[in-house]
């Protein structure tokens, strides 16, 4: 797995992040301030390892119990968005708060390199991911509620 040098979050991430946790209602505690910041600075979908050792270094370490739920509460508040990859390892992403409220957790596509692991969100105008799933292929019964699309292949720096 390729590993990001981390850096610490500037003052404003920090700032954008504790405003964001109040504009929601919620507690704004130091730890969720963090990794809220941790997500918001990344480009890329980061796994709660990266997280962690990202925290280590900008900050004061926090249990990682803690940064897992911290994590999975943001997913449930919809600002950060959880993939699963092949190497079954979770990637965080943030989710756009405004985005978020509108479409309540858009569904979108990725791209996972096979050489370093790297993950990409897949942006565009293309139709919701669900919307791919031919009804046709869903028993009587069923009801798709989520639908992963991941291509595979080779980033540019893999090339």
């Amino acid at each position: 797995m390729q590993s990001d040098s981390f850096h610490a979050p500037p003052v404003s991430l920090s700032d954008a992040a504790r405003e964001r946790l109040r504009s929601l209602g919620a507690r704004v505690t130091q730890p969720r301030v963090q990794v809220l910041a941790c997500l918001m600075g990344s480009e890329h979908p980061l796994t709660h390892q990266a997280v962690l050792e990202h925290m280590a270094v900008a900050s004061e370490p926090v249990d990682r119990v803690t940064v897992y739920r911290i994590l999975d509460w943001l997913v449930e508040q919809h600002l950060a968005y959880k993939h699963a990859g092949d190497d079954r390892v979770f990637r965080f992403s943030l989710t756009e708060h405004v985005e978020a409220e509108a479409q309540a957790h858009r569904q979108h596509g990725h791209f996972e390199c096979v050489c370093c692991h790297r993950t990409y969100c897949l942006d565009g105008p293309a139709a919701p991911v669900a919307d791919m799933v031919p009804e046709t292929s869903v028993p009587a019964g069923f009801a798709v509620e989520h639908v992963e699309l991941t291509l595979k292949g080779r980033c540019p720096q893999c090339h």
